[in-house]
């Protein structure tokens, strides 16, 4: 009885204290990624590990958009036009596949703060489409190392490592972020004038990160590769509670 009172005076306080168009939204989603990478090794042991890959992995995230809404008057299908901003937390789990003929796997695995624009069009029968962009900020990375001949994944510096903070991170990555792009699409379903239960998904493409070999060079004698990057598609289910869309 208690929970359900105080979720009635936030609904009540939310549509009382805050600005007419103002829009936020929250929730959770689930996803598979498709991954793409490429390396290239000089040094003949480590020729088998070259090349690109593609494989399969995993995705989740939380996350909070806030920003504005602005009715269109005269439209029959388009209701209005959203501008959110968009944050929260996005776990990335990819693979990549330690040569062609083989079935071993190196796991990695990110802890990104999600920071990006979400502007939406929303249609009169409930459903927003929408395009986005922005970046993710890798904070902590955590990598599971098949040990070969030539070297532990070519990490030099960082060989045999599985634990990656922040500050190895920037040193590892020549820009240590994954910009992204996605479509959005979403239904929502009225529970009052303001607010609703949205369901929906996500085509989202990261565009990943590139290895700074250099870096991963110094002051050590453990092989590096010449090149790494790597990227996703991603596509993602997803549900949460939104407030200020007009119905």
């Amino acid at each position: 009885m208690k929970l359900k009172l105080i979720i009635l005076v936030f609904i009540l306080a939310c549509s009382k204290l805050l600005p007419a168009n103002f829009e936020f939204s929250f929730g959770g989603s689930l996803g598979s990624t498709v991954d793409f990478s490429q390396v290239v090794a000089s040094l003949d042991i480590a020729k088998a590990l070259e090349g690109s890959r593609i494989d399969y992995g995993f995705s989740a995230n939380g996350f909070l958009d806030i920003g504005a809404n602005f009715e269109l008057q005269d439209s029959e299908v388009l209701k209005g036009v959203s501008l959110l901003f968009e944050t929260g937390y996005y776990y990335y789990m990819r693979f990549r596949t330690e040569t062609e003929n083989s079935d071993k796997k190196n796991k990695f695995k990110y802890h990104n703060l999600i920071i990006g624009v979400l502007p939406k069009f929303n249609f009169n029968n409930g459903i927003s489409f929408g395009i986005g962009a922005g970046i993710f900020l890798p904070f902590y990375s955590w990598i599971s190392q098949k040990i070969t001949d030539a070297s532990p994944l070519g990490l030099g510096i960082y060989g045999g490592e599985s634990k990656i903070d922040f500050r190895k991170i920037i040193n590892m990555y020549k820009v240590p972020i994954m910009p992204y792009i996605k479509l959005n699409l979403e239904k929502n379903f009225y529970i009052s004038d303001s607010w609703a239960f949205k369901i929906g998904a996500n085509l989202l493409y990261n565009f990943g990160m590139e290895f700074d070999t250099d870096n991963l060079r110094k002051n050590t004698d453990k092989y590096t590769f010449d090149e790494y990057n790597f990227s996703s598609l991603s596509f993602e289910v997803f549900f949460g509670f939104g407030f200020g869309r007009p119905k």
